[in-house]
């Protein structure tokens, strides 16, 4: 974890330029290896029209498709964080998850970064009781009211806080179904994607060459293993949604002609 820290730190801005051709954009996705894809004999065929012709062992990913549609995926994120909606960040393969956690946190948005427990979305009820249920814990031990269970109960209390916080920590204030989840690889996370689906939660991400794109909303043809890919793709998130504002409703001063 540590040597995957440090790399994110190296690579911490590096990100979508406001370049007019996106010659520079180009550039910088190369260098962080954003066209590599998967073995040829492992590709999706809807995966085709974003890959380059040719008989490489592995596939690559056609650059400028990839900047297009990751500009299309940010200006839909933009949209929604206008809104004051909530986007869910998932990435729990190993090139994702500091990333992930790092920028889902500056955005003030929730993150799954361990494993997906099914039914988050299909099932949200459930899953909202077992973080009511963390929270309730946590405000118990912090107003002393574990004081009046044995050592043995605050223990057991302990290992279930424990292994709650493991899997939950990221969504404790989740309190509704979010308005789009963000997906760091179609691979990885494909459980999400699909509850995504069948919840029409729009669904937006990186999507590999052995992947299907038919699960993304605004997919983003991408290698998804390599940290300096996920990363720029991911900085490139965090950096067109840090500033973005809610758009605020009409003043009622404004509204003159509806007062009485």
């Amino acid at each position: 974890n540590m040597l995957i820290n440090e790399n994110a730190v190296k690579i911490k801005n590096e990100s979508l330029a406001v370049s007019s051709d996106g010659e520079q954009d180009l550039e910088v996705m190369a260098s962080s290896g954003v066209h590599l894809g998967s073995l040829r004999s492992h590709s999706h065929p809807k995966m085709k029209p974003y890959v380059w012709s040719g008989k490489n062992v592995f596939q690559i990913i056609d650059l400028q498709q990839s900047r297009d549609m990751l500009v299309k995926a940010i200006d839909f994120l933009i949209t929604v964080k206008k809104k004051n909606g909530i986007i869910l960040f998932v990435g729990t393969g190993l090139a994702s998850k500091d990333i992930v956690k790092a920028v889902a946190q500056e955005l003030d948005m929730p993150y799954v970064t361990e494993r997906w427990l099914g039914g988050t979305l299909t099932n949200f009820l459930t899953i909202k009781r077992r973080i009511d249920y963390l929270k309730d814990l946590e405000n118990q031990k912090k107003s002393g009211e574990f004081e009046k269970y044995t050592k043995y109960e605050v223990l057991k209390l302990e290992e279930k806080m424990t292994k709650l916080k493991k899997y939950l920590s990221g969504l404790l204030n989740l309190n509704k179904l979010p308005d789009a989840i963000w997906v760091s690889s179609g691979n990885y996370d494909k459980i999400a994607a699909v509850e995504a689906n069948k919840k029409s939660i729009p669904v937006v991400g990186i999507i590999n060459t052995n992947s299907n794109p038919a699960m993304f909303n605004y997919p983003i043809p991408a290698n998804d293993i390599a940290l300096s890919s996920v990363s720029f793709i991911l900085n490139s998130v965090r950096d067109a949604l840090i500033n973005v504002k809610m758009e605020k409703e009409l003043p009622i001063e404004n509204n003159e002609e509806i007062k009485h």
